[in-house]
């Protein structure tokens, strides 16, 4: 016994050991001095208690160049993924596994749509935007050649290229594509539209339907010879293997004097992101003279996508407006080269490229190019397997260069809402819902996007006829009639990805929006009070409430047998009296989500396949389309098809609701007290690296269970699926909540931490306080900050 624990007592100091001499060889920095080549002046950098970097510069070369390589050192894992998958250069790290997605982008044109930006930046004269950005990327590229590199290249046996501008641009065009609702959405109406019968697409919610919730607009008046505002006083599987999340909804509301404590502006955003480690955003504050800003970067972004000054503040949402249509296009009967295009014939183009392969020979193919775009059938199988006809892809991001930099750049010096909605006019794709607020008391919001102009004929979710010019968008909206509302009557604007209201040209404009469950519940609690603050808005933020929810569940409910709950009465009463709440210790939510995925599957598998209903069930079709779909008692989809009875709606919600209460029973045990939410809810941040065992355990971050929702304000997304346990993939990538009477009194919180670090002390310390409902300061005040920081960096110029 004593040898076994003096071999224990050995093996213990030897881990330690190998663990401070690896933290030694890959850790970070925080403490201490950096040389940088180039920097003009000594640049100090404190960090707070969570790992937040306060920069205080002299200029601003020098504070981006210092925020290069603090970010760098901190997320530069994350920047190599990102700019990756936006290159296409995804399979020269990680191997053979993701070529398809190399693939996949490269045929889409993000790579080639990075590099015409490039060639167009280059040839621009020296512009503030081009300067401050050059600065950061020298600051990442020093860390690259002189600090100690992360241990994933290590462990991937890579060493990291220095850091481009063209990767800027290939990361800018990743975040473009990661909404990309239409290629998951619209092959599968198309298909439902060509195969089943009118009646089952009138039960769906291809587009918005009147019980909806939609965005007032307030368009404001404008000088009319610059138009500027004059204010009063008033793809599923192949998506799976990417290792860097997906932007897909998110909530801000932005609520005016007359309906706070303070009698100051309040401003709340969380953007809904797929959960990864480290988590999207990476915030920083950056001082120089004539400029102060607290930011949240995107990994190898150099200014903050959503970020406060003293004097404004601006967040972001998803648009979800419909910027990609498919067109079917016709070959030339005599010539396959050639696609039919009205009276007349075009071209295809065809280009080769080459995907260099870690471990193997590089892999070339060919990309081919209608007049409408680039053709996606060998990369999107649901639209290979659906039609032989080439089938292009109309993006709007890909048709001009992006200006995201300079729309950054700006939006983050801004000094008042004219300015910033200057800013935002250079934004083109993807589409994004900018809020505003500012301590003049004037609140705001913009869908920034270049909007075009379809023929009435035109149905944005279906395949079009590339042979036919006439179903090919006409023009562009101007930017003055895109959805927005500034200072409205109301005393507040939100958006939570939901439609907006008629534009002021008469247009309802399609889109991929979301029903509106979240915007209604904010709308409704903002209007109740006028007393808000930064303490009670917490609770708001955090609410898992959802009103449909319990509607479906009695409609369920209602329709079967009572004798079918026989032995689980309280279920039974408990879900009787549900009011949509996602608390952990309720049963109905456990019990809901199976019932409700068993009576979905017994409706819609017959007719879609298993592969298509799982599709399905990822797309916003599945969310809007849901209360449809379970109440209406006539609808086709009760009939099995692929039996000679005709189905009714009693029979499958039946028939899923005893699979539904055997499955619990076999996984929880009959007693259905202990069918609590948290047993069968997990959160677990998953890090690139952690999808090969044992490497999960070392890498990727879990936390507590949390209330996991579909479509409630804390809107903290699950696949639903017949296993009854629900892997929380999507939520908040932040909560950020801003009284303007104190503006240095901010709070937010991050999923995981902010370093992306292994061996950082903030790699995972903001898991906890996330999953718990929990916040911490954005600081700002300079004497606190340098007074409480425990860590120092200087950086000087060499």
């Amino acid at each position: 016994m004593k040898k076994l624990l003096f071999a224990l007592l050995i093996l213990f100091f030897i881990l330690i050991a190998g663990y401070q001499i690896a933290k030694y060889q890959f850790g970070p920095t925080y403490d201490g001095e950096i040389e940088i080549t180039g920097l003009s002046t000594e640049t100090e950098v404190y960090y707070d208690d969570y790992g937040i970097p306060h920069i205080y510069a002299t200029n601003e070369a020098d504070a981006y160049m210092t925020l290069g390589y603090v970010h760098a050192q901190d997320r530069l894992f994350q920047m190599e993924m990102m700019r990756r998958v936006g290159s296409g250069t995804l399979a020269e790290m990680l191997g053979e596994n993701v070529v398809d997605v190399d693939k996949f982008f490269r045929t889409l044109g993000i790579p080639k749509h990075a590099e015409w930006t490039t060639e167009l930046w280059e040839k621009d004269g020296n512009t503030p935007w081009k300067t401050a950005t050059e600065a950061y990327i020298k600051g990442v590229n020093h860390f690259i050649n002189t600090g100690n590199l992360p241990i994933e290249y290590t462990l991937l046996g890579m060493k990291p290229r220095e850091f481009t501008v063209n990767d800027i641009h290939s990361i800018v065009g990743y975040m473009s594509f990661t909404f990309a609702m239409a290629m998951k959405t619209d092959p599968l109406v198309t298909k439902m539209a060509r195969n089943l019968d009118p009646s089952y697409l009138k039960v769906l919610s291809v587009h918005t339907l009147p019980q909806h919730y939609l965005i007032p607009n307030s368009y404001p008046l404008r000088n009319s010879e610059n138009s500027e505002i004059v204010l009063e006083s008033k793809l599923s599987t192949l998506l799976d293997k990417l290792p860097v999340p997906l932007l897909e909804g998110s909530n801000s509301w932005v609520i005016g004097p007359s309906r706070t404590a303070s009698g100051e502006v309040l401003f709340l955003n969380d953007t809904h992101i797929g959960f990864a480690q480290p988590s999207v955003w990476y915030e920083a504050h950056l001082e120089y003279p004539g400029f102060s800003y607290y930011g949240n970067h995107l990994a190898g972004m150099p200014f903050g996508l959503v970020g406060h000054t003293r004097e404004l503040s601006i967040g972001l949402t998803m648009f979800e407006n419909d910027d990609q249509d498919f067109f079917e296009e016709k070959l030339n009967p005599n010539n396959p080269n050639e696609t039919v295009y009205g009276e007349d014939f075009r071209p295809i183009k065809k280009r080769t490229e080459e995907i260099k392969v870690k471990g193997k020979d590089p892999v070339n193919f060919e990309i081919r190019e209608s007049i409408h775009g680039p053709i996606m059938n060998d990369v999107i199988p649901e639209i290979g397997r659906l039609t032989e006809n080439p089938v292009a892809s109309w993006w709007v991001y890909i048709l001009e260069p992006s200006k995201a930099i300079e729309a950054t750049y700006k939006m983050a010096r801004a000094k008042n809402v004219q300015e910033v909605e200057s800013a935002v006019r250079l934004i083109h794709a993807p589409g994004l819902n900018v809020m505003y607020g500012d301590n003049k008391g004037n609140i705001a919001w913009w869908a920034a996007a270049k909007l075009p102009i379809r023929p009435e004929h035109v149905s944005s979710k279906i395949f079009l006829d590339g042979s036919n010019p006439i179903d090919e968008p006409k023009a562009w909206i101007p930017f003055e009639e895109n959805p927005m509302s500034i200072n409205p009557e109301s005393g507040f604007v939100a958006s939570a990805n939901n439609q907006p209201d008629t534009l002021s040209n008469g247009i309802f404009y399609p889109g991929y929006y979301y029903p509106g469950d979240r915007w209604n519940r904010i709308a409704k609690a903002v209007t109740s009070r006028t007393d808000w603050t930064q303490e009670n808005s917490k609770g708001l933020q955090l609410e898992a409430v959802n009103e449909n929810h319990p509607l479906n569940l009695l409609s369920m409910i209602q329709t079967v047998d009572n004798e079918l709950f026989k032995g689980y009465e309280p279920a039974l009463d408990a879900m009787k009296s549900w009011n949509g709440s996602h608390n952990l210790e309720s049963i109905v939510p456990t019990v809901y989500y199976k019932w409700l995925y068993h009576t979905l599957h017994g409706m819609m598998a017959d007719e879609l396949g298993e592969d298509d209903f799982a599709n399905f069930l990822k797309t916003f079709l599945y969310i809007r389309s849901l209360p449809s779909l379970i109440r209406t008692d006539d609808s086709p989809w009760w009939d099995n098809i692929s039996t000679s009875s005709k189905e009714t709606k009693k029979q499958i919600v039946e028939d899923a609701l005893k699979k539904c209460l055997e499955e619990l029973t076999a996984q929880f045990g009959s007693n259905t007290d202990k069918w609590v939410w948290k047993e069968a809810v997990i959160l677990e941040h998953p890090h690139p690296l952690g999808a090969k065992k044992p490497l999960d355990k070392i890498f990727n971050v879990k936390a507590p269970a949390v209330t996991a929702n579909e479509e409630s304000i804390n809107k903290l997304a699950f696949q639903l699926n017949g296993s009854g346990i629900y892997r929380v993939h999507s939520g908040p990538a932040m909560r950020i909540i801003i009284d303007f009477q104190n503006v240095e009194s901010g709070i937010s919180v991050l999923p995981t931490g902010q370093s992306g670090n292994y061996f950082s002390q903030w790699y995972s310390d903001q898991a906890e306080m996330y999953a718990k409902g929990e916040y911490r300061p954005m600081l700002m005040n300079e004497d606190f900050i340098k007074t409480q920081s425990k860590n120092k960096l200087t950086f000087r110029g060499k």
